[in-house]
């Protein structure tokens, strides 16, 4: 990583409805042309107005200043609250505060061990499966198997057995309310009452969530002591007033461990396996590591953290590509940003994809290095220019569910890579879908190779 200036970029405005048409076509494009045309502060004015901040100074203020001088009351996360109520990732103020104090012990990294077991069996279950796969050297989609695998290890997570019974209907309600989340948040056409028909089917999968999910708490109480987040979220209690969540409160935190964390785990681990299909040595270095730690066995928890070159490859993965590209906030009022007076109720956007491939702070940005997350790059980099990497966020927002992620990635990785070996297929060509994260468009077709 290379350092700079903390000195924040002047602002430039860019013409009004500057290139609008491409922000629905192609929205990572569109802001790219912005940072290329404009630098890394721009204030843009079309259909929705907002600053684009590329800067890694103003970032941390934002970011570190979140709850105090701005918040998620943009029309985007408006939209995020037709799907998802008032979540822990849509909440704001005093329910957004006892929201986090009642959830943070459940994804501290000592409690998260226990859910280790249930990543190594669905990744046993889906290598198991790949066999027939490989035998026969079919290509097969990776992005498609991929969410498969995290969705079923988010609902085992959270539901235990009761997965197994509602598993086609949450992927078809999964898959709803990801591309409903996706969908730019035009003015009118955004509000949960327009009759288009992406809205009604968000309404009826909402429907059967919420009913699906009332007859799974119905038959669990009076039994909540059980070993899945279901039951630790029943049990919760407020320290200081000794209640817990309703049943809203717990279906909302529910479907947002299930759809947040489920895609952008997937998409990760989908792009960490195409760059090292790419990358000969990379793989070879980290296969080695493997096998030292392993001795060619299932990985065990308690030498997960020995996997230090498997860690510092999913992280240069997700600066590559970043599964939730996009980030934004709202000023709570009027507030300086880099020397501008930013009125209240302006949004404020960063690209996470633009951020991790601005040559202020990164080398050969376009290159996958692995070694830039060693130990030493680390020890240099804690401070601006760490709000240069923004895979989980910063700040009081961070992603609560960032060690779970972290872990699940490692293993299924280590498990895929101890059995196979995988290549992109050669007819594919290079595309990306951007979404509610950056996926390969259409799926990314792959052929196995046994190790």
């Amino acid at each position: 990583m290379i350092t700079d200036s903390d000195d924040p970029p002047k602002l430039c405005k860019a013409p009004r409805f500057y290139r609008q048409w491409e922000i629905i076509r192609d929205p990572s494009k569109f802001i790219n042309v912005l940072i290329k045309e404009f630098g890394d502060f721009i204030y843009y004015r079309g259909v929705i107005n907002f600053y684009l901040i590329n800067n890694a100074s103003l970032i941390k203020k934002v970011l570190n200043e979140t709850h105090r001088n701005f918040d998620k009351n943009t029309v985007i996360y408006n939209r995020f609250r037709n799907a998802f109520g008032n979540g822990l990732v849509t909440a704001e103020g005093d329910h957004w505060r006892r929201q986090r104090k009642l959830i943070q012990p459940s994804f501290k990294p000592k409690l998260i061990e226990g859910f280790s077991q249930i990543m190594l069996n669905s990744s046993n279950r889906t290598i198991e499966r790949w066999d027939n796969f490989c035998k026969s050297e079919t290509t097969f989609n990776l992005t498609e198997e991929m969410n498969m695998l995290t969705l079923e290890i988010a609902g085992k997570s959270l539901l235990s057995d009761g997965f197994n019974s509602a598993a086609k209907d949450i992927i078809r309600w999964t898959h709803v309310i990801n591309k409903y989340s996706a969908g730019i948040p035009l003015p009118i056409i955004s509000k949960k009452w327009f009759p288009s028909r992406l809205n009604f089917k968000l309404r009826r999968a909402l429907r059967e969530y919420r009913s699906f999910l009332s007859k799974t708490i119905e038959a669990r109480k009076g039994n909540e002591q059980g070993e899945d987040l279901l039951s630790v979220f029943l049990s919760m209690r407020d320290e200081e007033t000794g209640q817990g969540m309703d049943e809203d409160e717990i279906a909302e935190e529910v479907l947002g461990v299930i759809v947040g964390g489920q895609e952008t785990s997937a998409t990760a681990l989908v792009w960490t396996l195409y760059e090292l299909s790419l990358n000969a040595e990379v793989e070879e270095k980290l296969l080695n590591e493997i096998m030292n730690v392993t001795s060619g066995e299932q990985i065990d928890f308690s030498r997960i953290r020995e996997l230090k070159y498997l860690k510092m490859v999913i992280q240069e993965s997700m600066r590559l590509h970043p599964p939730f590209w996009f980030e934004n906030r709202n000023a709570m009022h009027d507030v300086e940003l880099g020397g501008v007076r930013i009125q209240k109720g302006s949004m404020i956007a960063i690209s996470r994809y633009a951020l991790h491939r601005n040559t202020d702070y990164w080398d050969d940005p376009e290159t996958f290095n692995p070694n830039r997350f060693d130990e030493e790059s680390s020890r240099k980099n804690n401070g601006v220019e760490a709000f240069a990497y923004q895979p989980f966020s910063s700040g009081p927002r961070v992603c609560i569910g960032r060690h779970f992620a972290m872990m699940e990635m490692m293993i299924i990785l280590c498990s895929i890579l101890q059995k196979y070996k995988l290549r992109v297929d050669p007819h594919y060509k290079y595309k990306v879908a951007t979404n509610l994260t950056m996926e390969p468009r259409g799926g990314l077709p792959v052929i196995l190779e046994s190790r």
